[in-house]
């Protein structure tokens, strides 16, 4: 964990911006796991109605935020 008083405000700045970049690295990896997840028509196969379903039950996301990464 990064002592965030220690540095300068543009270290600060290039802090965020690499954590930002991190965060989309790993919401694409994320996106591309529901993707494959739709693809097989899991919800299905785990007795779910929808994918949404399934993403509320196991990442315990609300459907509006289940539905939007769908």
């Amino acid at each position: 964990m990064i002592e965030t008083r220690l540095l300068s405000t543009d270290e600060l700045l290039r802090s965020l911006v690499d954590e930002v970049a991190e965060i989309r690295v790993r919401e694409n990896a994320a996106l591309q796991i529901v993707a494959e997840l739709d693809r097989r028509g899991a919800a299905s196969e785990l007795g779910y109605r929808n994918l949404p379903q399934v993403l509320r039950h196991v990442v315990r996301w609300d459907l509006h935020v289940a539905t939007r990464w769908i």
